[in-house]
């Protein structure tokens, strides 16, 4: 839980200095109110997680040989392909849930700064 909280302060701190940085370059970003600065903050955390969880997955440079009649797979006789892909996938979902939980208090701080 405590690596959990690191993890969390760790990104938004990175996702805020982006923000910060790119307000320099992109008129956008450029903003002088709070709500829109954590709002953009949001948006940076969440899309790092949704290219995260779903990044690579419906790729088309997955493996598409037949590892039976590759001669490439002969030489590493013995190794399970198929779970070293979806360990990957289950590191990419995990990192990624951890961007989406990472951008949760920004967004609740930015809806209450907006509505209250």
């Amino acid at each position: 839980m405590i690596n959990l909280l690191k993890k969390i302060i760790l990104i938004n701190l990175a996702a805020a200095l982006v923000v910060v940085v790119l307000s320099q370059f992109v008129s956008l970003f450029a903003t002088t109110e709070l709500v829109d600065f954590l709002f953009f903050v949001v948006i940076v955390i969440w899309v790092l997680a949704k290219l995260m969880w779903e990044g690579g997955v419906h790729s088309k440079t997955t493996r598409l040989d037949d590892p039976r009649t590759d001669k490439v797979y002969k030489m590493v006789k013995g190794h399970d392909f198929e779970k070293d892909q979806q360990d990957h996938y289950r590191m990419n979902y995990q990192t990624g849930l951890v961007f989406f939980i990472a951008g949760i208090p920004a967004f609740i701080t930015c809806l209450v700064l907006q509505f209250f």
